[in-house]
């Protein structure tokens, strides 16, 4: 800086130097406010992403028990719902049974609930019974009811994975 410069001179520059140290406060705002924006979406596609890891885990390991040859039936059953309900987005309120032949297969903490999804149970066309997961305390609302639409999907699944295990 020129130490010539009048008083006149001097403030305007401060004025420049001001105004030029508000843009960048303001930029450095929009600028964490993306980098906010942009955090907050990767933590819910961080979310959503675990909740397909976890269905896609309880798949590949209700296929695994349903073809394990050293089970009976019964076990496999039993196995099967036993891998339901960490497989949920709450996992903590929820529980599961499949009804199969009139023998009904469930989670320890097992409770009827109106909060329930149902898939039947098909071997070879025919119905042998059912699969249910219920939540057991109230949940934040999803695609349906508190149930998200892959869950229904992996239900499905689930399904046919118990109708296969009691294929002979």
């Amino acid at each position: 800086m020129d130490p010539d410069l009048t008083k006149e001179e001097l403030v305007a520059h401060v004025a420049v130097l001001n105004a030029e140290l508000l843009d960048l406060q303001e930029k450095l705002l929009r600028a964490k406010d993306q980098s906010d924006w942009v955090d907050g979406a990767m933590k819910a596609r961080t979310r959503v992403l675990n909740e397909r890891v976890k269905e896609l885990d309880c798949v590949y390991q209700a296929i695994l028990v349903s073809r394990n040859p050293d089970l009976r039936a019964e076990q496999r059953i039993g196995r099967i719902v036993d891998l339901l309900p960490r497989a949920w987005q709450h996992p903590e309120a929820a529980c599961a049974r499949a009804v199969i032949d009139g023998q009904e297969h469930r989670t320890h903490k097992f409770q009827a609930s109106p909060v329930s999804l149902k898939e039947p149970v098909l071997v070879k066309g025919s119905s042998r019974g059912y699969v249910e997961v219920c939540y057991l305390k109230d949940c934040p609302a999803a695609d349906e009811g508190p149930f998200l639409r892959e869950e229904r999907m992996l239900l499905r699944v689930i399904a046919e994975c118990l109708g296969a295990a009691l294929t002979p």
